[in-house]
């Protein structure tokens, strides 16, 4: 599924889940005040799928705003099976897309000329291409933390 099909909302006790669904490529919104009923009105209204792991939302939450809220539980406790578990639940893509969203920001990012300043001299010297977020300034290049990443996942996801 390509990153334009797809919205989710994780909710506080997924951080981790959330960021590498931004590594993916996948909007993925979070943060620690999104839990609980404002984690599912905001879902509702933003049309984005729920990842928690509440297995009491039914019990907390209006049955008028659950029976429009799109809600995946989440099984696993450890990230690479959440991880998995997702990627597997809603067909996701997890190569074609990577890198190509803020992982803090949660916006996609934009490709950019070399940078005169905002980054580190020696990474100017040793990477020609640089993507910028337009909402945080974050500027991103595929580093060494890009490579390592892309070991884990390949781990997690036996890609």
């Amino acid at each position: 599924m390509n990153p334009g099909d797809i919205r989710f909302s994780a909710d506080a006790m997924l951080q981790s889940l959330a960021k590498w669904l931004r590594l993916l490529g996948y909007d993925c919104a979070s943060g620690g005040e999104l839990h609980g009923l404002k984690l599912v009105e905001q879902a509702v209204a933003e049309r984005r799928w729920v990842l928690s792991r509440n297995r009491r939302f039914a019990a907390e939450l209006p049955h008028f705003l659950l029976l429009h809220a799109d809600i995946a539980l989440i099984a696993s406790g450890r990230l690479p099976a959440q991880l998995r578990e997702v990627v597997q639940r809603f067909s996701l893509e997890p190569a074609a897309f990577r890198f190509t969203r803020c992982l803090l920001c949660n916006e996609p990012l934009v490709q950019v000329p070399k940078p005169g300043q905002g980054v580190a001299p020696e990474v100017l010297e040793r990477e020609d291409q640089f993507w910028r977020c337009p909402h945080c300034g974050r500027f991103f290049w595929k580093g060494s933390h890009v490579r390592r990443s892309i070991e884990k996942l390949n781990q997690w996801l036996t890609l």
